[in-house]
Order: C-alpha cells, then sequence, then structure tokens
C-alpha cells in the first residue's frame, strides 16, 4: 500500500505496507450492483480499501486474479463483483478498450437516431 503525498509541487509516494499475492484469500468487492470503489482484502486479517473509482477498483481486481492465473494458479475467491466487468475476455472490461466500448455505444445511439427521423409509409 502506498501514500501519495504533495509536498509544494512535488509528488512523494511512500511505502506502507506490503503483502504477497500467495497470502491472499479472497478479494470482496462488497457490492456487484452499486458503483462502489470500496472493497475488502482478506489476508491473515481483512483490509478495508477504497479505489480511485469503480473502474480502477475492477482493474485492480483483473490485476491480481491475472497475476495468480500466471504466477500461483491457486485458487483465488474473488466475490461481489459483476462478472461481466471482471472477466478480461469481455467487451466492457476497461483494458486499453474504453474507446471501442464508446465507439459502440456511439454507433447504436446513431441507428436509432436514424431509425426515429424515418418516416414511416
Amino acid at each position: 500500500m502506498v501514500k501519495h503525498l504533495r509536498v509544494d509541487r512535488e509528488e512523494k509516494y511512500e511505502i506502507v505496507e506490503k503483502w504477497f499475492l500467495k497470502d491472499l484469500e479472497m478479494i470482496d468487492g462488497k457490492e456487484a450492483d452499486a458503483d462502489n470503489p470500496c472493497f475488502d482484502m482478506h489476508f491473515h486479517r481483512v483490509y478495508s480499501l477504497e479505489a480511485y473509482s469503480c473502474a480502477s477498483k475492477y482493474t485492480f481486481a483483473r490485476t491480481l486474479n491475472k497475476l495468480n492465473e500466471m504466477y500461483l494458479k491457486k485458487d483465488l475467491k474473488i466475490v461481489n463483483f459483476d462478472d461481466t466487468y471482471l472477466n478480461d475476455d469481455s467487451i466492457w472490461s476497461s483494458n486499453n478498450r474504453d474507446c471501442l466500448v464508446l465507439m459502440r455505444i456511439c454507433f447504436y445511439a446513431s441507428n436509432l437516431l436514424c431509425l426515429s427521423l424515418c418516416p414511416l409509409s
């Protein structure tokens, strides 16, 4: 865990605490159906954390899951997260695909607009 400090115009980061992925038992997103950046990480004790945003919480969970799959291959429980956004193969995952999602939404919105303006005969 890193503490962010701003001294005058200079930004500094201080390592406050370190955890090992092998000791992580579970990540609890608290609310899967709400836009809530808070989550719990279960090690030998439970740490309640708050991400910058809900999107960064999901990115963090996906990253931990991918690291676990690559190196540890242990059963990491990730609960109270929406699987649609948690799976990396989903179109809605925000790992450098935000433009693609935005383009599809705009495409569908423009189609709806064109259809609504077409006269029915």
